[in-house]
């Protein structure tokens, strides 16, 4: 059996090129005898963003492109031809032209009618648009739901993160609730060259302070950074100075507003101190920021399957997290629930923790975690493949 993956995500989404890096990383773990062969397909997106020299690096992974050697742009244009044939004709090239045309399933599929021969294996991280429908244009709901009918009117499993997702899932496409799905908890696959960095001399070359409290999420709506601040707020007010170190993107293609708002808050409490935003981090530099933490947060309102959970996990550290359903189902060691959105609670909990936590690493559980953490990247990775090799035999 071969498995086409679609590399997701991008500049826009870097949890899901992470999506695609630990899947990659826990299928390599395994023993010779039981890994597949992959082909990766980048997409034009992210063509020329490093991912062909990583990715290629990795056991059994080739990258897509021409059967016969040719050139970046001689597999743009055959890639352009299949999909331009599937456009035109409803069917797909039967001529085997790509490494990905020799393949007998692809995943994660994210929409329908997607061109290649291998057997489609569709993937959704989250229904957040339904939770928050206020986050979304009507257009824009509408189109998803429609988009969505049609993926799911497809044969093929559909593949869930949890069981919070799947839940969703039934709640609000009852239609649709014959469709074949599996649940696929992914999990962080760490490597040596992770730990190579010292975090002391990385958090150093930022700036940061000696201890501190690390939220590693893109500054969206939904991630809670609203309630992250008040709660620091209320914090610094009872006198308590907890500095709050920030990874990620800060723009919401969503809203204006939303920048403007936090701004507000942290005017409000006077906290422009106390916030050290270091945008977008190398992947290597970042999980320094998570050895080094006292302590990690991850405030928000709604996850499919938390990547900051799973870090953290990975990485032994202590976590302050909202009491959200998919949070509970993850059940991070070392973790202390707030209520969602509750800024009162949300202090009390990161303040216990604060005075408590310590500044990493903590070799000893850092080692223990890693242990359980490559158990946990050896059954994520035979689960991929058990649900791979169902959707081969269907």
């Amino acid at each position: 059996m071969k498995i086409l993956i679609y590399l997701t995500g991008g500049t826009h989404w870097i949890g899901g090129v992470q999506y695609t890096r630990n899947l990659l990383r826990a299928v390599s773990l395994l023993p010779a005898q039981e890994r597949p062969a992959l082909v990766l397909q980048i997409g034009r997106k992210n063509t020329g963003q490093g991912y062909e020299e990583e990715f290629s690096h990795y056991p059994g992974v080739i990258i897509d492109g021409p059967l016969e050697r040719g050139s970046v742009i001689r597999s743009r244009i055959l890639d352009l031809a299949r999909r331009a044939w599937k456009r035109s004709t409803g069917k797909d090239l039967r001529q085997k032209l790509l490494h990905s045309d020799e393949c007998d399933v692809a995943f994660p599929a994210k929409g329908p009618n997607i061109p290649g021969l291998a057997q489609k294996v569709y993937w959704v991280p989250d229904f957040q648009y339904k939770h928050f429908p206020q986050f979304f244009s009507e257009d824009e709901r509408r189109s998803r739901d429609a988009f969505y009918g049609k993926m799911f009117d497809e044969s093929g499993i559909l593949v869930l993160s949890s069981e919070a997702v799947k839940a969703d899932f039934i709640r609000f496409f009852p239609t649709y609730s014959q469709k074949p799905v599996r649940i696929l908890h992914f999990s962080s696959t760490l490597q040596d060259e992770d730990y190579a960095l010292d975090p002391i001399a990385v958090c150093a070359k930022h700036g940061l302070p000696e201890k501190f409290v690390y939220l590693p999420n893109q500054m969206w709506q939904h991630k809670g950074f609203d309630a992250a601040f008040r709660a620091v707020g209320i914090l610094k007010r009872a006198g308590v100075i907890v500095p709050l170190v920030l990874t990620g993107s800060s723009e919401d293609y969503r809203s204006n507003d939303h920048a403007r708002q936090l701004e507000e808050i942290l005017t409000e409490y006077d906290l422009q101190d106390q916030i050290h935003r270091l945008g977008v981090l190398p992947r290597n530099e970042q999980l320094q920021l998570f050895r080094r933490a006292a302590v990690v947060l991850q405030p928000s309102r709604f996850e499919g399957w938390s990547t900051t959970v799973e870090d953290t996990r990975a990485l032994g550290r202590p976590i302050v997290l909202s009491n959200i359903d998919v949070h509970l189902e993850q059940a991070p060691p070392n973790a202390s629930y707030f209520v969602v959105g509750d800024q009162k609670d949300l202090a009390d909990k990161l303040g216990r923790a604060w005075l408590t936590g310590e500044a990493g690493p903590d070799f000893k559980q850092e080692d223990a975690a890693r242990k359980a953490a490559n158990l946990n990247s050896l059954a994520y990775a035979r689960t991929f493949l058990s649900i791979m090799r169902q959707a081969h035999r269907e």
